[in-house]
């Protein structure tokens, strides 16, 4: 009986032991400057920021090229039923809706459905 309580003591001692050492020795660890860490990588925020960069130049081009379509100068003949006249308009692509539209010095022309309408671009005709 005494052996296994000896034996016992000696299990705890040597644990309490243990738990100190290891205790001491972490905290010399932490008292001594950690060496120096590499910087983070830059990588992801330059290819982030390469994207971004990218993605607003291809915005810019699309919209510059959309801009540049409706800005594109068409010739509107209008014929009318009756006296048979032809009325010429220059027109921006972006203001003809339908049987209406609106020249480029500000006119606003509406058709009705018995005169007839030509679209062309500006070029071909002249």
């Amino acid at each position: 009986m005494i052996k296994e309580l000896l034996l016992t003591g000696l299990v705890l001692l040597a644990a309490i032991i243990y738990v100190r050492f290891k205790a001491s020795k972490e905290q010399a660890e932490r008292r001594r400057p950690a060496p120096l860490a590499r910087p983070p990588s830059r990588m992801p925020m330059m290819v982030a920021a390469l994207l971004v960069l990218l993605t607003l130049s291809i915005s810019g081009v699309i919209y510059y090229l959309n801009w540049q379509a409706d800005h594109q100068v068409y010739l509107v003949e209008v014929t009318h039923s009756h006296s048979g006249a032809i009325q010429h308009y220059r027109v921006y692509r972006d203001d003809i809706h339908g049987r209406s539209f609106r020249t480029i010095d500000g006119r606003e022309i509406h058709l009705s459905d018995m005169e007839r309408m030509e679209v062309s671009l500006a070029g071909e005709l002249e």
